[in-house]
């Protein structure tokens, strides 16, 4: 471990403590996904999905199998967390699709599903439609860019991609002058209220923290409580076993069926089609996105030039052909609004290339010369033309200083270590710490 990453991951430890995420829930639930990930029933899931991995399409394309094997363990693992959770005569709001940590005395594996968003912290509670809860929350002093709670009526990727049924965003919430709030959650219909969230017909509540700036953004703090009624932890190790192995199988199932290969690669290799609403997709009612994979010979380059239309949030990610994103703590896999650099012409071009082409907006691919690429817009204005918002094109790298615009910012070795190592202390400040250092 290079001494960037030690002194990191030792001030997290230090600070876990100040982490919204590091709960006491949290920890139990966590401990509860370990204890059923080590059971047989989560080995057999594992081995369905590596099968189901290894017959598809994708996997004749090369160097696929250590991708294959680390997707079929985090579909496993988080599917482990959500049936570790699934308590909703006791709930609480457990942290999943993230990296891999240490904190709590536990060692917790990655759980990442479903082209996960590494700007985002996914946290999902299930309710019952019969109760009424009450949840509490409060935004740190640097809050997300943008936030929501939605009701859903079975998990992400449990034969949907989100399906909104109710939906709360930071702009309709009411908060208090140290930025707290309570939502009143049951059945009955919102018909305008404020701070209500309605979960009829749905089981499951989705958290969504979208962090621009790392190095001081903040997730907020959560949690939730049922009311007229008492709190009953019912968690079955034998039920959430046999629970967690068909939802794992069955959301590896969905995403390659149905967003890789029915979303990711209906166009071309190397090209992006223009934005459309992620709600007409089943995907969240705040969200426009685009789709697309690439795959680069030796030298190349793809450059992706974007419009940001006006949006609150801009995020482009690259991810492998499993559902997986790239490790993002450290190497830029992704970038948002605040972590590429704009053109004069106020466009944002990010390059994507297997070896560095020394360009500050480089999406890194982890020395993988394919894979597949998301854009994601949250909150554009009414009207924005999507028409040339994404235009892509391949290009010989050494021909990139004369492609790219004069104002491009180029690093050297030192400078991208440099911009590395910074992204590695944000990404453990927002994961670890609730204040910034």
């Amino acid at each position: 471990m290079s001494t960037d990453k030690r002194s990191a991951a030792s001030s997290a430890t230090r600070d876990v403590a100040a982490s919204v995420l590091a709960t006491p829930q949290q920890r139990l639930v966590e401990e509860r996904a370990l204890a059923i990930a080590g059971r047989l029933e989560m080995a057999a899931a594992k081995d369905r999905i590596t099968a189901l991995f290894k017959a598809d399409r994708n996997a004749r394309l090369g160097n696929q199998d250590g991708l294959i094997a680390q997707s079929a363990a985090e579909h496993c693992q988080h599917a482990a967390m959500i049936a570790a959770g699934e308590t909703p005569l006791s709930p609480c709001f457990v942290w999943t699709i993230a990296m891999a940590h240490q904190w709590l005395g536990i060692d917790m594996p990655g759980s990442r599903i479903g082209q996960d968003n590494p700007d985002n912290v996914y946290r999902f509670a299930s309710v019952d439609a019969s109760q009424r809860y009450i949840l509490s929350g409060q935004f740190a002093d640097q809050p997300p860019t943008d936030f929501s709670l939605c009701s859903l009526p079975a998990h992400v990727g449990e034969g949907i991609a989100a399906n909104v049924c109710g939906i709360i965003t930071r702009d309709t919430i009411d908060v208090d002058g140290d930025g707290r709030f309570e939502i009143v959650v049951d059945s009955t219909p919102t018909e305008g209220r404020r701070n209500h969230l309605c979960i009829a017909r749905a089981k499951v509540l989705m958290g969504r923290d979208t962090l621009a700036d790392w190095g001081v953004e903040r997730p907020a703090h959560l949690s939730i409580k049922l009311v007229d009624a008492e709190a009953v932890d019912d968690f079955d190790i034998e039920q959430a076993s046999v629970r967690a192995a068909q939802l794992a199988f069955t959301i590896a199932e969905f995403f390659l069926r149905v967003v890789q290969h029915g979303m990711c690669e209906v166009e071309p290799v190397n090209t992006i089609p223009p934005p459309v609403a992620s709600a007409g997709r089943g995907g969240l009612v705040t969200q426009s996105a685009t789709l697309g994979y690439y795959q680069l010979a030796e030298g190349e380059a793809w450059v992706i030039s974007i419009d940001m239309l006006g949006a609150r949030y801009l995020g482009v990610q690259l991810c492998d052909m499993w559902m997986l994103s790239y490790d993002y703590r450290q190497r830029a896999s992704s970038l948002n609004h605040r972590q590429a650099l704009a053109d004069d012409d106020g466009r944002v071009r990010m390059v994507v290339s297997a070896t560095d082409p020394g360009v500050h907006n480089w999406l890194d691919g982890s020395g993988h010369d394919l894979g597949t690429i998301l854009v994601r817009w949250h909150g554009i204005p009414a009207g924005a033309d999507f028409a040339n918002s994404v235009v892509a094109n391949v290009v010989a790298i050494e021909d990139l200083p004369t492609y790219l615009p004069a104002e491009t910012r180029w690093l050297d070795a030192k400078a991208r270590s440099q911009q590395q190592a910074e992204r590695l202390h944000a990404y453990n400040n927002r994961v670890y710490l609730q204040t910034a250092d």
